[in-house]
């Protein structure tokens, strides 16, 4: 999708949205960090909206990866859950709270390609985590694992809405935590609640 040197680009301009959030990131702003002229930046992105949207796509190209690499590594889906509360804390000990209001204010199509991701491939790797540990055992199999997939899609989204929950009161890394363990015990069996105990122990 990306050349290797574009790749690095749009991950250190990900890495300035994360620190600084978007809105206030300028062209200029890019063009000294990644070393280039403003003319050989304009030649990869349209204009700041494009940039927004081209490090979007790198980021769930990533996600996509690792979510993959963390459920062919897990030993069962328990896990695998940890493994993703795990990386979840180390993305968003570092990002600006702000990023999703810019992107639903600013970069609308930026913002339509997160909902795609979280309502397409996210739904579906939730749906295989429950498949995965209801055939183990850790989960309890008498609930229907369409609805949980989707809630639990709808609420990880709703953890970013700063009315609920003000940046300065809920750091993001920690409230995923939370909303994770919360999930867990709503759908662990006897076997899987055993295991969750000793991993928080």
């Amino acid at each position: 999708m990306f050349t290797e040197q574009q790749g690095k680009w749009l991950k250190r301009v990900e890495e300035m949205f994360f620190r600084y959030g978007i809105k206030s990131v300028t062209m200029d702003d890019v063009s000294r960090e990644l070393g280039i002229s403003k003319k050989t930046l304009y030649q990869f992105v349209e204009n700041k909206n494009d940039l927004v949207l081209k490090v979007i796509e790198r980021h769930i190209e990533e996600e996509k990866t690792n979510s993959a690499c963390m459920r062919d590594d897990a030993e069962d889906a328990l896990e695998e859950m940890f493994d993703v509360i795990q990386h979840v804390n180390e993305e968003m000990g570092q990002m600006k709270s702000n990023i999703v209001y810019d992107m639903q204010k600013y970069h609308r199509e930026a913002w339509e390609k997160v909902q795609e991701y979280q309502h397409g491939f996210l739904y579906s790797i939730v749906r295989q985590n429950l498949e995965r540990g209801i055939r183990e055992g850790l989960y309890r199999d008498n609930f229907n694992i369409d609805v949980v997939a989707k809630i639990h899609v709808a609420e990880s989204i709703m953890l970013f809405d700063e009315i609920l929950f003000p940046r300065a009161n809920y750091p993001l890394g920690a409230l995923f935590r939370e909303f994770l363990l919360y999930y867990l015990h709503g759908i662990v069996s006897e076997k899987g609640l055993q295991k969750l105990k000793a991993k928080l122990s």
